[in-house]
């Protein structure tokens, strides 16, 4: 019971010294980097999983000869989240230094060997999953946890001499060190995984601020100004008239004449730049005639003409009847949905 609460104490530590290291800067651009200037930056996060493979050790306790551990959230976790880089650095490191932490310990090599072997395993997962676009879900996290502190057994059985003495040791660190290191593992490993989520959501936020603005510009670029009102003659004295109450526009000699509901005003312009003036994105006038402008949201039906074509019928006070050019039947029909 004593060893699961030291091993959960070292697990806390851990976490709290990730939470603070997770929270610099530099530490999370360098977790974050994948461009070419990353290689570097890999060698710094193994020395920097490979100091949590350090404090482990230096914080275990003893049993037995042994020194019940959590340096396998270290080397795993940088493996699985960086690379096989950083989690054979971090493995060489916890190796190196459990070696010589206690160079006399029953258990020091088959320790040591098993460190280095977890970063070559986080490595090699790391590998596997990126080759198949596959994402680590936590039962598998668990599942590796639990493998890598098997192996670590087993090299216990193997190079503990004498056998029985290995047997004990093994009784006695294999559950609380494959189960507290497993779940310990989901907290360790969540906290860094959390820089990439950021780090993911920051880079989704500025695509999309990109987009927006994109759009945005694209916006402005294809909108057409506000049409009307416009400055019209009518008798002695000009009106301003706004575009949706103009229902048509006919062609006179030099200029035009502009028809609204019960008023006719008179402008110098031809119809070619009325057109220009009128000429919106919502394609609501449209020159359906060589003398006439129409406003098709003012037409009230289509009917044939006695020269076998089409004219347009408005809304105006006189019904008025304008003739359709069969160049732009289909595209006042289509208007009109019909």
């Amino acid at each position: 019971m004593e060893l699961c609460y030291n091993l959960v104490i070292n697990i806390g530590l851990l976490a709290l010294i990730a939470l603070a290291l997770t929270n610099i800067p530099v530490v999370e651009k360098i977790l974050c980097q994948e461009d070419g200037h990353a290689k570097i930056g890999r060698f710094v996060l193994g020395g920097i999983f490979g100091g949590f493979c350090i404090f482990s050790t230096c914080t275990g306790g003893v049993v037995q000869g042994a020194i019940p551990n959590t340096r396998v959230l270290g080397v795993l976790a940088g493996g699985l989240l960086c690379g096989p880089t950083v989690g054979i650095t971090a493995g060489v490191i916890g190796a190196v230094h459990r070696f010589f932490f206690d160079p006399q310990g029953v258990t020091t090599f088959a320790c040591a060997f098993s460190t280095f072997l977890e970063g070559i395993i986080a490595g090699a997962v790391y590998q596997i999953l990126k080759k198949k676009n596959l994402t680590l879900r936590w039962p598998e996290l668990l599942l590796i946890t639990a493998i890598a502190e098997g192996v670590h057994m087993m090299n216990l059985l193997i190079f503990v001499k004498p056998f029985a003495l290995a047997v004990e040791i093994v009784k006695t660190l294999t559950f609380p060190m494959v189960i507290v290191n497993s779940v310990g593992m989901l907290l360790f490993y969540s906290i860094f995984k959390d820089v990439y989520m950021r780090q993911m959501l920051e880079e989704d936020n500025e695509r999309l601020e990109i987009l927006n603005n994109d759009l945005l510009e694209q916006s402005k670029a294809n909108a057409k100004p506000k049409i009307g009102p416009f400055g019209l003659q009518a008798g002695d004295h000009a009106e301003l008239v706004e575009a949706d109450n103009i229902f048509y526009i006919e062609a006179i000699h030099k200029g035009a004449k502009v028809y609204c509901n019960d008023k006719v005003f008179y402008s110098n312009e031809p119809l070619i730049e009325w057109e220009k003036k009128l000429d919106s994105s919502d394609n609501n006038f449209i020159r359906i005639h060589r003398s006439y402008i129409a406003n098709l949201t003012k037409g009230e039906s289509i009917q044939p003409d006695s020269k076998n074509g089409y004219a347009l019928c408005m809304k105006d006070s006189n019904h008025s009847i304008i003739p359709i050019s069969r160049k732009v039947i289909h595209e006042v029909k289509e208007y009109y949905s019909m």
